[in-house]
């Protein structure tokens, strides 16, 4: 059975909910911007891998740097805030270390679906049928439903 679009969905999703607990737990470690803005770069690519875009693609490249660059602008801003503030501190700073990375993969996901050549599996039913679909004779055979009186 190939990849459809879908899969990709759940998978994509999956890997940007691992990568923001990961960005939550770590988060207010002393100097975690850093390697959080890697892990931002890897978090794009996984998610372009999932919805089966080349690495090598033009806008898959600009997509990772534009990733890249509003991570590690967000992640220093965040960390220099914030991150100077023993306990409170940290916590506010893991959440929105979690937070930036739930953004950017949001993002990442939006655009990298839009440029997936997998097939979309979903199954559109009509909610009219064509008179030549419908049943000939109605249906004949009756249902009911017993139903106890609660008695005062």
């Amino acid at each position: 059975m190939s990849k459809t679009l879908q899969d990709a969905d759940r998978e994509a999703r999956q890997l940007v909910a691992n990568w923001t607990t990961g960005a939550a737990l770590t988060g207010w470690i002393p100097g975690s911007a850093f390697f959080l803005t890697a892990a931002d770069t890897a978090m794009i690519h996984q998610v372009a891998n999932a919805y089966e875009v080349s690495a090598f693609d033009m806008d898959h490249l600009t997509g990772t740097l534009g990733g890249v660059v509003g991570s590690a602008i967000a992640g220093g801003v965040i960390a220099e805030v914030v991150g100077v503030i023993p306990l409170v501190g940290w916590a506010v700073k893991s959440a929105a270390m979690a937070g930036k990375a739930k953004v950017i993969g949001d993002a990442v996901i939006k655009y990298f679906r839009e440029r997936s050549d997998l097939p979309d599996a979903k199954v559109v039913i009509p909610m009219e049928a064509p008179d030549e679909d419908k049943p000939k004779q109605a249906a004949t055979q009756k249902s009911e439903i017993a139903v106890e009186q609660d008695k005062d």
